[in-house]
């Protein structure tokens, strides 16, 4: 079982890296295309879907394994310590922003200055949320 609880947790953290990738490059990105060459510009936008898939992959990989892991080495999920339950909301609330950005893109790519704004702010505080789950990790397991 060790061995397979060392794959999942490699698994997992080959997620959390891979969703990294989104959260720093579709706000780079999105942030190339007003200033792009028109021709340019569908180029950026299919980067930016393709960033997006993967982000996908990548967190419902994240919650999978976590879920797996959760039972598998740690017992479950009573008796955890608070940093644990504080990763667990933090990562939540990240799954939220991630929709709303996701649904704010797709406004974005249609032309939606406002929700174009919007998003470059979420991206900030997707990046945020992000450190603040290594860090309630860091406490919770270290």
């Amino acid at each position: 079982m060790d061995f397979t609880n060392d794959g999942l947790f490699w698994l997992h953290m080959m997620a959390f890296t891979l969703a990294g990738l989104p959260a720093f490059g579709i706000p780079l990105l999105a942030a190339r295309i007003p200033g792009a060459d028109p021709a340019a510009r569908p180029i950026l936008g299919q980067s930016i879907q393709l960033f997006s898939k993967l982000g996908s992959v990548a967190m419902g990989t994240l919650i999978l394994t976590g879920a797996i892991l959760t039972f598998t080495r740690l017992g479950g999920f009573g008796g955890q310590s608070p940093w644990f339950y504080a990763k667990l909301a933090l990562v939540a609330t990240l799954f939220t922003v991630i929709v709303i950005s996701k649904k704010l893109g797709a406004r974005a790519m249609a032309g939606d200055a406002a929700a174009a704004k919007l998003g470059h702010t979420l991206s900030k505080v997707s990046i945020t949320l992000m450190a603040l789950v290594v860090a309630a990790a860091a406490l919770a397991f270290g």
